[in-house]
């Protein structure tokens, strides 16, 4: 266990008083106040608090669960017509009939099987039956698979296989299914858990702070495996703003990395022939815990814990926190340290593909005796809707970005645009004095310029903790405008008004002040922090080049 880290409580008991020292804070200047010292909030002058809307929590579509809404079952199977259940419970394999009914009409009016009890489908050629089964999700290729050795053989062919294993695996092309037989047994041995690698960015409940870690899928050995996010920055530089000296500019060149030593998450291909597979993979059991393997040397283990979704209500504690915009959210408090009924799946379709939770503890070995349960924590983890950090071009700024907070140092940012409201052109009438290429070039402007930009914290500080916002720009277009920027560190840069969110430690008597967003470009921001004094950085993380580890450095150190 990182012996920086501090055990946290399943839920109540958290500390009144944090000693967290600043990250070098005596070498950061500020042109006016002091943002690592409390009493400068004192006399810091608040804005309006006035937050944005929180959206309301959809069901998650999973494809695992696809079943789930046609209601297909080996029940229904075995009591139904196959013909009637391909084509009454199977919406995709409806589409692909009608999509080749032009094509495959002398198939379909052929006469009828010479066997009297062959069904049209399995008279089919070979491949358009595997060109139907592709339009299947996994349950559903299994569930076919138990109709007849016919459907058993296709339902079994690495055609399909292939393709789901690849789609829950970006970043990485898969080339061969090793360490397993075949891309169906890969695929099974590492289910359910193809959500960590389908949605990559993770962040967790960790004490003020959090934590964000890449999960992906390694083809040399076949495991799933999660990394730590680093952030580093050399020695800061300051230099005066031009368009007011008082201020001074904090230098930002950030490196991030993956903690390559230490991984988080942990799961091996494990064999379907294996006799303690059916154990330990099982997702109906409520008290299914996956041992994963660890290479720390100081007895710290860790087990890996499927979670439920939960209906929202007021006062819960949740994760993801409400600011964060999420599909599913999940309960971070339990008096019985998460091993209830009430947090775990007791059914696949019960399993939350956006939540999951590491449960960590030391053992205590004893050539006596059995060993001693030392220093047990829970952390729940939570994945972000690809939509909200996915850029756009009407949304450039949405994404995962790093920020430079002086002497609290690197933390990663959820950059959102919200608004999603179509942009309507007739809306940018052309004025007397304005070319035509004036015209177009101000609707472009005006499509991308629009709306709430948003930074949301999903690491944080004692000051201003993860999930909560460090700045809120209410509108990035003209009623939020400032300025063009001239000078030369900025110059073309649209400057808006914005509200920084400041806080003394452990969140107390948090307010938003005054600030300005410098929009240097899509993949760069400056905040304007108008009270202390000093402008810092903020860079987009590319997280893709996380993924494969063939991209890894041949030497990581810590």
């Amino acid at each position: 266990m990182d012996p920086t880290e501090t055990s946290t409580p399943c839920e109540g008991n958290v500390p009144t008083t944090l000693d967290i020292p600043m990250d070098n804070n005596h070498i950061y200047l500020h042109g006016r106040l002091d943002p690592g010292r409390d009493e400068s909030l004192w006399g810091l002058e608040s804005l309006e608090a006035r937050e944005p809307e929180k959206e309301l929590p959809r069901v998650d579509d999973n494809s695992l669960l696809s079943t789930q809404n046609g209601n297909l079952s080996r029940e229904t199977i075995q009591s139904c017509p196959l013909t009637d259940v391909i084509f009454q419970s199977i919406s995709p394999f409806r589409f692909t009939v009608n999509l080749m009914a032009d094509q495959f009409t002398s198939y379909l009016d052929a006469p009828l099987p010479s066997k009297p009890h062959q069904s049209y489908l399995v008279a089919l050629p070979s491949e358009l039956i595997d060109h139907i089964l592709g339009f299947l999700g996994p349950t559903e290729l299994a569930i076919i698979s138990s109709v007849c050795h016919i459907l058993y053989a296709h339902a079994k062919s690495d055609i399909n296989w292939y393709r789901h294993v690849q789609e829950n695996v970006p970043g990485v092309q898969i080339t061969s299914p090793s360490p397993c037989k075949s891309y169906r047994d890969l695929y099974v041995s590492h289910d359910p858990y193809w959500f960590l690698s389908k949605y990559k960015i993770w962040f967790c409940d960790y004490f003020l702070t959090g934590k964000i870690i890449i999960a992906r899928y390694d083809p040399r050995r076949g495991c799933l495996e999660g990394y730590r996010l680093l952030a580093e920055r050399p020695a800061p530089a300051f230099e005066p703003w031009e368009a007011d000296d008082e201020v001074l500019i904090h230098s930002f060149t950030p490196k991030c990395r993956l903690h390559l030593d230490h991984p988080v998450v942990h799961l091996d291909a494990m064999s379907s022939e294996s006799p303690t597979s059916s154990k330990s993979r099982s997702v109906y059991s409520s008290n299914v815990e996956t041992t994963m393997q660890s290479n720390e040397r100081n007895g710290v283990c860790s087990n890996f814990l499927l979670t439920r979704a939960v209906q929202v209500r007021p006062n819960m504690q949740l994760w993801p926190p409400p600011n964060i915009p999420a599909r599913q959210r999940v309960r971070t408090a339990s008096q019985e340290a998460f091993v209830g009924s009430g947090h775990k799946p007791q059914k696949r379709s019960q399993v939350s593909t956006q939540a999951f939770r590491i449960r960590r503890w030391m053992e205590m070995t004893s050539q006596n005796g059995p060993g001693v349960h030392l220093g047990e924590e829970v952390y729940t983890y939570a994945t972000l809707d690809p939509k909200v950090y996915t850029p756009t071009e009407e949304k450039p700024y949405r994404g995962i970005w790093v920020g430079d907070f002086s002497g609290h140092g690197c933390e990663f940012l959820l950059i959102n645009q919200p608004d999603d409201e179509p942009f309507d052109e007739t809306s940018v009438v052309q004025a007397e004095d304005e070319t035509v290429e004036e015209w177009e070039l101000r609707k472009v402007e005006e499509k991308i310029y629009r709306g709430t930009l948003e930074a949301i914290k999903l690491t944080g500080d004692p000051n201003v903790p993860r999930g909560e916002y460090t700045f809120i720009s209410d509108d990035i277009g003209k009623d939020g405008f400032i300025r063009t920027a001239t000078e030369a560190r900025f110059n073309g840069a649209r400057i808006v008004k914005s509200r920084g969110h400041v806080a003394a430690r452990m969140f107390r008597d948090d307010k938003y002040i005054e600030s300005q967003l410098i929009m240097i470009s899509h993949n760069r921001l400056a905040q304007y922090w108008v009270e202390f004094g000093h402008i810092s950085f903020f860079e987009r993380v590319d997280i893709d080049q996380f993924l494969s580890p063939s991209n890894d450095p041949v030497n990581e150190t810590c």
